[in-house]
Formats: structure tokens, C-alpha cells, sequence
């Protein structure tokens, strides 16, 4: 994976093809490799970048951060690799941000792709169930938050029917570090509501969402969809809150289809 040093933090990133750079960010307590079939499937029409957010996958060590600050980082790391302007798209987590990087750095923007997140805040009884799960991965790490999260994440027929992929998510999450899970947490707990926001997007925008999403359902998106102007909805049949690792051929189908109408602007 090529690096780039952004401060005193170095951040991982995958990057293939040419051409209109589209930027995947990932959600927690993930990293980039949930990418690896857009970084494949796509690089024949764009050069896709899927880059370890500070403190995630290689780009270590831990570092506290807010969601206003990561969408700073990302755009220097865009800047320092010359991947500007940019379709950036964000899953969940990475959602947030996208939305901070489109408010804070409309120019540099070329569309925006919301794919399984939301645009409020936490409610009430969202924070206090993250501060439970700051408790639980100080006492027990980050194996005990894959144990609490990876049902929730994939939809039905993945987990019954696809043990790699299972696997493969088990291992992302057990992985990521304890204290970047903390952080994370904190992170996600204090995220500005960016609903208001919706209606003065004005870049082309896709939100995607998995047919059985059990964190934000497609109800969510639909909500999004019709605050943002020109919105698309795309709704990944078969999938839960991860289409781009449950199904892989259907997401990128509906990516290269919104990368099209970009191009045509």
C-alpha cells in the first residue's frame, strides 16, 4: 500500500486506475479493505483511492479525532496526492465525514456518494450505548465489539450463506485497535446532526443502502435522498449495512452508473 505523511500521522491507502479520482472512506471500526472489490472492480473507470483512516488498518498508531477533524485530514491527503477534484463517497462512518468534507470543501468535490449512514446526530440513548461500548472495549477489546457488531452489519443470507465474507469482516473488526475503537466511539458519540445541511448539497449525490440494513434502513435513505436535490437512491437487494463486501457486482454496478452521469455534467 503507497503512504502518504499527513502531519505527524502516516496514512495507508489503496489506490488503482486513472482517470477522475473517487475516494472511498470506511466505517468503524473498519479500514479500507472492505473496498477491495471497488478498488478492483472500478479502477477501469476511474482511479479509486480507499485510504486506512487515521488510527484504522496500517495507519497507525491510535490518535484522537472528532468527525470535523478526519474530513480535514482526508482533504490533505487528497491535496498532498493531487486527487482533487474528487467523487467522495463514505460508508456509515465514512458517511459522516463525506458530509463534513462536502460542507468545509465544496470545491474540491466533484460528487458525493452517502452509502449506508445517516445525516443526524446520536440520540440520547445512542450516546449512552456508545459510552457502553467504551466501557466494554476497555475491558474486554476490540474481539468483544466484533462479537457485538458483526450481526448487526450483514444481512441474513450473508451470514448464512457466505462464511468468507463473515470471516473476513470478523477479522477487520477484531482487528482494529482497542484504543482507535475509544476514539472512534467518542468520535461518533459527539458528531455534529448535519441534517440541515441536506438541502444546500449541490454536487451530483447517490445514496446507497442495503435492502435489509438494520442500522440505517432504507428508510434513512430515502429520507436523505429527498432532502438533497438530484439525489439518487440506490438499494442493494440482498445486502445489510455492508453492500460492498455482500454484494459487490450490484454496488459497483450502481457506483459506474452515478460515475457516468458525473462525467456527463
Amino acid at each position: 500500500m503507497p503512504t502518504a505523511t499527513i502531519g505527524s500521522t502516516t496514512i495507508h491507502y489503496q489506490q488503482q486506475g486513472t482517470g477522475r479520482a473517487v475516494v472511498f472512506l470506511h466505517g468503524y471500526p473498519l479500514d479500507s479493505r472492505i473496498w477491495d472489490q471497488q478498488v478492483k472492480g472500478l479502477s477501469a473507470v476511474a482511479r479509486v483511492i480507499a485510504p486506512d483512516l487515521p488510527g484504522f488498518g496500517k495507519s497507525l498508531p491510535p490518535v484522537r479525532f472528532t468527525v470535523e477533524s478526519m474530513a480535514d485530514t482526508v482533504h490533505d491527503l487528497l491535496v498532498g496526492i493531487g486527487a482533487l477534484p474528487c467523487v467522495l463517497g463514505g460508508l456509515s462512518m465514512g458517511g459522516y465525514i463525506a458530509l463534513a468534507f462536502a460542507r468545509k470543501y465544496r470545491k474540491d468535490m466533484a460528487g458525493l456518494m452517502l452509502i449506508d449512514t445517516r445525516a443526524d446526530a446520536d440520540s440520547d440513548q445512542a450516546r449512552v450505548a456508545r459510552n457502553k461500548s467504551i466501557e466494554l472495549v476497555r475491558s474486554a477489546g476490540a474481539e468483544a465489539i466484533a462479537d457485538q457488531m458483526l450481526p448487526k452489519l450483514l444481512g441474513d443470507a450473508t451470514r448464512s450463506k457466505r462464511p468468507d465474507i463473515v470471516n473476513r469482516l470478523n477479522d477487520i473488526l477484531s482487528e482494529c485497535h482497542p484504543l482507535t475503537i475509544e476514539y472512534a466511539l467518542g468520535a461518533l458519540r459527539d458528531r455534529l446532526d448535519q441534517t440541515l445541511f441536506l438541502p444546500n448539497i449541490d454536487v451530483p449525490t447517490l445514496v446507497v443502502v442495503g435492502q435489509h440494513d438494520a442500522i440505517t434502513p432504507p428508510a434513512v435513505a430515502q429520507g436523505m435522498r429527498d432532502a438533497i436535490p438530484g439525489a439518487i437512491l440506490a438499494v442493494i437487494a440482498g445486502a445489510g449495512h455492508m453492500p460492498p463486501m455482500e454484494q459487490p457486482a450490484l454496488f459497483n454496478e450502481a457506483v459506474a452508473g452515478f460515475l457516468r452521469t458525473v462525467q456527463a455534467k
